[in-house]
């Protein structure tokens, strides 16, 4: 696959728009689209570290699909960190103690 195939596919799995990551990395929202649609439109190497910084990535893993996400998180856990992301401190706190709760059973159990 190509760079401009594994990033729309990234960012599709990770639900991120051009606006987002223009916004994350800087770039124009143009040159994103023209990474994403144009005929062999490549970035140069910073720009494709602030890409692949921004979407938790490796740069390789952009161009060649060689290497996993760099966190190996699923869909569910980006899902998750995009709702805590709006969430008030006192908020995640009490998420925080309902996860430890949630994990101490499965400790017990092991």
């Amino acid at each position: 696959m190509s760079f401009k195939e594994n990033l729309r596919d990234e960012m599709e799995f990770q639900d991120v728009k051009p606006k987002e990551l223009s916004e994350k990395t800087g770039l124009s929202v143009n040159t994103i689209r023209n990474y994403i649609n144009g005929h062999n439109a490549l970035p140069n190497v910073e720009a494709a570290v602030k890409i692949a910084q921004a979407l938790d990535v490796s740069v390789e893993y952009l161009v060649e699909r060689q290497n996993v996400r760099s966190k190996n998180k699923s869909p569910k856990i980006f899902t998750i960190e995009k709702i805590l992301a709006d969430f008030s401190e006192e908020d995640i706190s009490a998420v925080l103690g309902i996860i430890k709760a949630i994990s101490g059973k499965y400790n017990e159990l092991t």
